[in-house]
């Protein structure tokens, strides 16, 4: 009886140090801040969805059609440019391998000065990158795996550099892109509701 007694009473004290903790701003592993007493919120996912990829798309850059309207072919305009043409602009090959679309593209634009630059790591990848120079500045396009492969082409990096980490930074892909595309080429861009 003496056993059951003291079962209920450890009970009673358990429950009452839970409330007790709760009420105190207490929440079993994440902690409050700002004195606000309560547990953190999680951060809210600011990135759009284009179907195939996602990517937070900061003030300065607008979605621009063209290479098309639909969304698999999504490029974004960075806005406040001295060259109107800047783009940040996501492609997809299934065919080709980072390394192989790399060196395809080395090998087109050998006469602009291609040049190639140290790995960066951006959202858990690697990307393999170079840039080259033209009449609108210079172009650095980044590469990397993802069902076949990606890259990103960005002009003038240097002068939008906020807005392409933030960028870089949050874009993620598809699990399956290939089919992802395929859904997507029946979106409108103007039907995208873009997050800011």
């Amino acid at each position: 009886m003496k056993k059951k007694a003291f079962a209920i009473l450890t009970l009673c004290i358990s429950l009452f140090a839970a409330v007790a903790l709760v009420g105190c701003g207490g929440s079993g592993g994440a902690t409050g801040s700002g004195g606000g007493g309560g547990a953190e919120k999680p951060a809210v996912d600011m990135r759009t969805d284009f179907i195939w990829f996602k990517v937070e798309v900061p003030e300065g850059v607008e979605i621009t059609d063209v290479a098309g309207d639909t969304a698999d072919r999504a490029q974004f305009k960075f806005t406040e440019s001295e060259h109107a043409s800047d783009r940040f602009i996501p492609v997809f090959d299934p065919d080709k391998n980072a390394d192989e679309l790399f060196d395809y593209e080395a090998k087109w634009k050998a006469n602009f000065e291609w040049t190639e630059n140290d790995p960066v790591k951006y959202n858990g990848k690697t990307w393999r990158n170079a840039s080259y120079t033209h009449s609108g500045g210079v172009t650095t396009e980044y590469f990397t795996e993802a069902g076949g492969s990606v890259y990103v082409s960005i002009d003038n990096v240097e002068e939008h550099k906020d807005a392409v980490e933030t960028m870089m930074k949050s874009l993620e892909f598809a699990d399956d892109i290939a089919k992802a595309k395929t859904e997507a080429m029946d979106v409108k861009l103007e039907d995208i509701e873009i997050k800011r």
